[in-house]
């Protein structure tokens, strides 16, 4: 059995919206596959392996860790970064499509797509988010310019993380 792009993307969704889910580690054949989401305490466990073939009527085996015991020297500090903050009304905010590492060159000697201020249209590449060697593009869902860029280069973001925001009030042309 071969786990496929599409494969991935579908467990990290149901990870992302499960309630009771903090990390899932799965096997299959030589791949493996940890995912967590932001602030999950590690597993000491090893991944859980599945067969190579599963019989059509089994389900994946899914290990959730005991939550972490939480001490005033360990607890998260709730730290206000422009990632988190709120956009401005008429501006649109640049989301990452899923939880990687940024990048804003398209590779290592490559000029970034965009900078603060520049003028971009709809559909234009902005960055990508890599994840598992997939390099994923995010583009500008309308025109205008840049009006920061939140995300640093070569960084891990989380899902739905503010990359950038845009402003379409000063596309070129706009009255």
């Amino acid at each position: 059995m071969n786990l496929q792009h599409a494969d991935v993307r579908r467990i990290l969704e149901l990870l992302d919206t499960a309630e009771h889910l903090d990390s899932l580690d799965l096997r299959i054949g030589d791949v493996v596959l940890q995912a967590r989401k932001p602030g999950a305490a590690p597993l000491s466990a090893p991944p859980v392996e599945l067969p190579a073939a599963p019989p059509a009527t089994a389900a994946p085996a899914v290990r959730t860790p005991p939550p972490a015991p939480v001490s005033a020297a360990t607890a998260p500090v709730a730290v206000s970064s422009p990632a988190t903050s709120e956009v401005p009304d008429r501006m649109i905010a640049i989301r990452a499509p899923m939880p990687g590492t940024f990048f804003r060159t398209p590779a290592p000697d490559q000029p970034p797509f965009v900078e603060e201020g520049h003028q971009v249209e709809a559909s234009a590449t902005l960055c990508l988010v890599e994840v598992m060697k997939m390099f994923n593009s995010v583009a500008a869902p309308a025109a205008g310019r840049i009006h920061s860029i939140l995300a640093e280069h070569g960084q891990a973001v989380e899902h739905n993380q503010i990359l950038m925001i845009v402003d379409p009030a000063e596309a070129e042309g706009a009255a």
